[in-house]
């Protein structure tokens, strides 16, 4: 991901590389695979396929709704002027592939496993010590669940449950993703020998209330909000700290109403509770949506484009004759 925010800055327009590093952190980066490949293996058991598939789906579909939005309300009709020119393509050398994987792989160890170490001893001290330090207290009575007690209550409408265990795993994803998951497995109290979907979610642990529209609000919670401070890195270095802010301010409220209404509407389906006013809401948000759609695509007037000045030179002639 942090790769694909450094790349705008070979966008020569201001308005696109702007708009380029916002939507870059919706789409699903490999950090975020273990969130998705834990929660929907054990919640969708023989259609976990299809719930994985969906989730790259909705985030297509909302890259490209949030891109709309962005050209509807913030578009400033600049002329683009970028141009992209392919390389040729060759068959890539073996040993050269082989190299430069191997280095990569080896960096991302270094750089990934140094972050979730140093981030899992944090949180095992957060667990094994009160505010008055006090080691082997109860995990009620530690410092992380006095701090994930604070702000649990924001998750109450997505999840359907005050869990400070949830907050504080959510809250872990913005030192790296992957460590949403090394929260919950310390969370639990698992050992290494017992690490799997089945143990985290089962055994009367502080995960065992999860469902299946609660499991993937907070999938998708996870996909859409705040990324990873590297990633945060990387955009305040190419847009500033003010649009970073402002860009992940927005894609954590983004992330959050959409983790509601999944979790709101599928408790709904699934207790059979849907009325028709929710299938009237349902259906003038898609209205809305196909208008806004539709809206964004201005036709030129009088057949005259936004960029260069050679057709309005043309008209001009054209009206001089007449």
């Amino acid at each position: 991901m942090c790769r694909g925010i450094m790349g705008s800055r070979i966008i020569e327009n201001q308005y696109e590389r702007k708009v380029t590093a916002a939507l870059t952190p919706l789409i699903p980066c490999s950090a975020k695979l273990p969130i998705i490949v834990l929660f929907t293996d054990f919640f969708f058991k023989e259609n976990s396929a299809i719930a994985f598939l969906s989730l790259y789906v909705l985030s297509i579909f909302i890259i490209i709704l949030c891109a709309l939005i962005i050209k509807k309300f913030y578009s400033r009709n600049v002329p683009s002027t970028y141009i992209l020119e392919l390389p040729e393509y060759k068959v890539p050398n073996i040993k050269y592939v082989l190299i430069d994987t191997g280095e990569k792989i080896i960096s991302f160890i270094k750089k990934a496993g140094t972050i979730i170490l140093i981030s899992s001893i944090l949180v095992w001290f957060l667990l094994s010590f009160s505010i008055k330090l006090d080691y082997g207290v109860s995990l009620e009575e530690s410092i992380l669940a006095q701090v994930g007690k604070m702000i649990s209550p924001i998750f109450i409408p997505m999840i359907g449950i005050d869990s400070w265990q949830v907050a504080v795993s959510a809250i872990q994803g913005l030192i790296a993703k992957e460590q949403v998951i090394s929260s919950m497995v310390i969370i639990k109290g698992l050992s290494a020998n017992n690490m799997n979907a089945v143990s985290v979610f089962e055994g009367g642990g502080p995960f065992d209330f999860f469902t299946v529209p609660s499991a993937y609000a907070f999938i998708v919670f996870n996909l859409f909000c705040a990324p990873c401070i590297a990633a945060i890195g990387a955009m305040k270095k190419e847009i500033g700290i003010k649009n970073t802010l402002k860009i992940t301010g927005g894609q954590t409220i983004l992330a959050w109403v959409l983790g509601t209404v999944i979790y709101q509407t599928g408790t709904q389906i699934e207790n059979g509770f849907v009325s028709v006013g929710d299938l009237c809401v349902i259906f003038l948000i898609l209205v809305l949506l196909l208008k806004l759609i539709k809206s964004s695509k201005k036709p030129y007037k009088n057949n005259v484009c936004n960029y260069c000045g050679v057709c309005k030179g043309k008209n001009k002639t054209k009206g001089i004759a007449k």
